[in-house]
């Protein structure tokens, strides 16, 4: 190392400095150089023993707290598996993780894919891959053996496989390995969520009453509300959520959308719950009051947020659209029919181009997205890189906070310009070097 850059990072002066590159820790003789460059350099064993792959250099720091020299970042993106069709949907998952690879290389450090099955507790190693585009619609995934990582971004893209008994194995002997940090770690319960963030008053007004269902609570909904929603815990994209529309005489007229829209009715609670219990198939789920939603173009409609930390964690938005529901259905879901319109259009119609009103409108929604967002992580204290907020309006134009994901679907196709869907995928990387302790340039 170069005496300038010693004295610049506080490194004590030593024959021997330990040295880390994500959990591969080892000691190492140290040479110092009269050199006024800031630099460093390492042996080619010594590269080799701390299994760096990346060809540009990498960023050192020195890490006070545990006294060692730390090499970096190395970023690990956990996915169940890496599909390798010859040809992909824009929209698919295959389409995100290639998008995120590629991006990666413009960023500091290095980023692979792993999955659960690629690990080697023992050595500390996984099998990790990075996709090599051989031409604009074709490439593969290259494989080689790191070190595990000092950030794992967690995309893995199924409750099923989440729920499985050995990724739980899996994921919780990440969070607790020396040095790693471990974010977006699961799917949000939508009963959880309900419950953290009713902790803080000041979310309140914009939490529909929310209640787990049973046929005593939907009775009292049911005398209080017109209309009802009905949605899995853990339900995702809209799958077996059931509207509920109450009559005068209290009979219960309901849709249920799984694979398609189904109706039916009820004389009572009891007989709803009989009537769907084979579509909830023992599910639990959670009653939500439905809102007196504003229409754009003859349909219902909610704001959807990415939100997402910065190079500096800090919570910014990073998009912003509008879903619209398809003719006569209440749920705005992309994958359910839906259609996108730009957030700036149709609040521009909804308070009739009222500059000062669309302003405050904007700058309370971004309020409320970070009240949300701290007020999760603070009572689940579980660490969150990004959010997919869905927010509605009602027809007096006040905000409704409908749900929240942790997992939000990026596509890398998009109505918005293309340097919005490239921040989309680079803020949870740019996080991910934040929380492993270096510096990064924000684009």
């Amino acid at each position: 190392m170069a005496e300038a850059l010693i004295n610049k990072l506080g490194v004590p002066l030593s024959d021997t400095v330990k040295i880390r590159v994500g959990a591969k820790m080892l000691t190492t003789r140290l040479k110092i150089r009269n050199h006024h460059l800031k630099t460093y350099m390492l042996s080619p064993q010594l590269a080799k023993a701390l299994l760096l792959r990346r060809r540009k250099p990498m960023q050192i720091r020195y890490d006070i707290e545990n006294e060692m020299i730390h090499i970096g970042p190395t970023i690990g993106i956990l996915s169940n598996y890496l599909p390798s069709r010859a040809t992909y949907n824009p929209k698919s998952l295959q389409a995100e993780l290639i998008f995120l690879s590629n991006l990666s290389r413009s960023l500091p450090g290095q980023t692979y894919f792993f999955t659960p099955s690629s690990i080697n507790w023992a050595n500390k190693t996984v099998r990790g891959s990075v996709y090599h585009q051989i031409s604009p619609d074709k490439g593969s995934w290259v494989s080689a053996v790191y070190t595990l990582p000092d950030v794992v971004y967690d995309r893995i893209g199924s409750r099923k496989i989440e729920a499985q008994a050995k990724i739980r194995h899996v994921k919780r002997n990440l969070m607790n390995f020396p040095y790693l940090k471990y974010f977006n770690p699961a799917f949000l319960n939508k009963w959880s969520v309900h419950q953290n963030l009713i902790t803080n008053e000041m979310l309140m007004p914009y939490l529909p009453e929310t209640h787990l269902l049973n046929r005593s609570n939907l009775e009292e909904m049911a005398a209080r509300h017109k209309t009802l929603f009905l949605k899995p815990c853990n339900g995702s994209q809209g799958g077996g959520i059931i509207k509920v529309n109450v009559g005068e005489n209290g009979k219960l007229r309901y849709t249920i959308n799984i694979k398609g829209r189904y109706s039916g009715t009820a004389d009572n609670p009891a007989e709803f719950m009989k009537k769907t219990h084979a579509a909830r198939r023992r599910r639990p789920y959670i009653i939500q009051q439905g809102i007196n939603l504003s229409f754009f173009q003859k349909s219902t409609f909610d704001i959807r947020i990415i939100f997402q930390k910065n190079h500096h964690g800090n919570w910014k938005i990073t998009k912003q659209f509008v879903r619209l529901a398809p003719p006569g259905s209440s749920i705005a879901n992309i994958s359910r029919g839906g259609k996108v319109e730009t957030s700036k259009r149709v609040l521009a119609i909804l308070f009739k181009n009222n500059r000062k009103i669309i302003h405050a409108k904007n700058h309370e929604l971004s309020e409320l997205c970070e009240l949300v967002a701290e007020t999760l992580e603070s009572s689940s204290q579980k660490l969150y890189g990004e959010l997919g907020l869905d927010v509605g309006i009602d027809k007096g134009g006040k905000f409704w906070l409908i749900e929240v994901n942790s997992k939000p679907r990026k596509t890398t196709e998009t109505v918005h310009s293309q340097g919005i869907v490239r921040n989309t995928f680079r803020r949870p990387l740019q996080y991910a070097i934040y929380l492993a302790g270096f510096k990064n340039r924000p684009k």
